[in-house]
């Protein structure tokens, strides 16, 4: 049986295993062999035997020859590629100006066509698409390798979008997650799933609290992100057994987490380990008789340092809205969806609070006049809203005389500041960039859109409005049980709105 090998004591462990003999020729050499990159016997021997299933399946593979790849497949495929990129750049995405430059460059590849296009999407994705398939033991056909190049930037493009939207500090729900299946289970971790009675398995636990979190309205998005969580416990652990689940072994994930994954305390205790703990209080509320492994495991999270407020102040909000009125940086070398952008995105988000890509993806249609009264539409069939459900927002008295509901009423139907089939995000990040670009509100310590979220709260402590209103304008739930009694009347959320003063600019 081949194990790890190491050349000193001390030194990182190496993987070594003989190619099959049938298939020495066909891939020109006789013997596999690199660093493991650990010295830990234990975890050594836990990546030999993934890194030798997954050489195992290849091998495999290449007896059978090419084959093709159904769409699914292809598309889990990407969803794995997708989540690898965030998880390695969502927790520090960099300046919104990388990823306006990222985006341009994709955009660049999406305008080739033949055999250029090809040539570019192999050049860009090729040793994704070969680590990938290696990864699951296939061996795609010429067409199911072209397909899968083309669905690999696709997905780039769409985590450059949401990558471009962190880098502005929204973290909203990732609208782009939930058009990928379910991960397929890689090769590399070989899992024992017990015979035991299902409640008696992490799998059998899954499966029994989805049948509730389903029949409760849980999220989809929601389901399939703790799906992900279990299944990279089991993955790490070799099995499903929750008997032989130890708290050690929780602790050695976590550390795996923070060491091998690089992700932050934050992200493992309030996701991972989060969503590992609702499992065992979902067994203990059933009386299920499980132990519960984590118990008294804690991950540290260090405080987030704050040097000022979050939201803008009197004078970086007046510099800002003088400056979309004044159209400043503004060139004919931009769409004319972005300089409509940049004029009104900032008017709409100073006197609605709302979040930036939910006006970005506003359309003509979503004007509408409720008792006489000029109001937005914000839903999800415009684009994606974070709460999942649409409400109506009255205009603020200056935002119609400043001319934006004029500006709406002349234009055709769709949307007003993308181009259709465009992203309402990638717009959102551009004004974002111009606020620091044009308007000069460089604070990083402030971010550009989502500022006015906090600034309108602000407001409506400084001038008493309804604080219920308020949160419904924005779209902020509001767990109070009296709160969910009664409509919030555009009358009323408009009496409210009317309190706030002119922006004097």
């Amino acid at each position: 049986m081949p194990r790890p090998t190491q050349r000193k004591p001390g030194s990182p462990f190496y993987f070594r295993a003989r190619v099959p003999a049938d298939l020495v020729q066909r891939l020109g050499k006789r013997e596999v062999s690199y660093s493991l990159q650990t010295s830990d016997e234990t975890e050594a021997k836990r990546r030999f035997a993934a890194e030798l299933a997954k050489h195992q399946a290849h091998w495999e593979a290449i007896r059978k020859g090419p084959q093709p790849i159904p769409l699914k497949t292809i598309m889990a495929l990407g969803g794995e590629f997708y989540r690898k990129w965030l998880t390695s750049l969502s927790e520090e995405p960099g300046e919104p100006t990388m990823w306006t430059q990222v985006a341009e460059n994709k955009e660049a590849i999406s305008t080739k066509q033949g055999n250029e296009r090809q040539e570019a999407l192999a050049q860009w994705y090729g040793p994704v698409a070969d680590e990938l398939l290696l990864r699951h033991g296939l061996l795609a056909d010429e067409a199911s390798r072209e397909r899968l190049l083309d669905r690999l930037h696709d997905t780039a493009v769409r985590a450059t979008e949401t990558l471009s939207r962190q880098a502005q500090g929204d973290y909203g729900a990732d609208p782009h997650e939930d058009r990928f299946p379910a991960p397929l289970w890689p090769v590399a971790s070989p899992v024992k799933v017990s015979d035991d009675a299902p409640g008696e398995t992490l799998t059998g636990l899954f499966e029994t609290w989805e049948k509730q979190a389903k029949a409760d309205g849980k999220p989809a998005a929601t389901i399939r992100d703790f799906r992900q969580k279990v299944n990279d416990l089991i993955a790490f652990l070799g099995h499903d057994i929750i008997r032989d689940i130890k708290p050690v072994d929780i602790v050695r994930w976590t550390d795996h987490l923070r060491d091998e994954r690089k992700l932050s305390g934050k992200t493992i205790g309030q996701k991972y380990l989060a969503a590992l703990r609702l499992m065992f209080s979902f067994a203990k509320s059933r009386a299920m008789g499980l132990g519960d492994p984590t118990d008294g495991i804690r991950v540290k999270a260090p405080k987030r340092e704050t040097t000022r407020d979050r939201g803008f102040t009197d004078d970086e909000a007046k510099r800002i809205l003088a400056a979309a009125r004044a159209s400043v940086g503004v060139s004919d070398r931009m769409s004319v969806h972005l300089r409509r952008a940049i004029r009104w995105v900032p008017w709409v988000c100073a006197h609605t609070g709302a979040r930036v890509t939910e006006i970005t993806q506003l359309r003509r249609s979503d004007l509408i006049t409720v008792d006489g009264i000029p109001c937005i539409r914000i839903t999800p069939e415009a684009g994606s809203v974070k709460t999942g459900n649409h409400r109506i927002v009255p205009l603020h008295p200056q935002l119609v005389r400043e001319g934006f509901v004029t500006m709406v009423e002349a234009m055709p139907n769709g949307p007003l500041f993308h181009a259709k089939g465009a992203s309402a995000k990638v717009i959102g990040a551009r004004v974002g960039e111009w606020v620091r670009d044009h308007a000069k509100v460089k604070d990083p310590a402030v971010q550009p859109n989502h500022a006015w979220r906090h600034r309108l709260k602000t407001l409506r402590r400084d001038h008493a409005l309804d604080a219920g209103l308020v949160d419904h304008m924005q779209g902020h739930s509001n767990p109070s049980a009296a709160e969910g009694y009664g409509d919030k009347t555009v009358k009323a959320m408009y009496r409210e709105i009317c309190k706030l003063p002119d922006y004097l600019v």
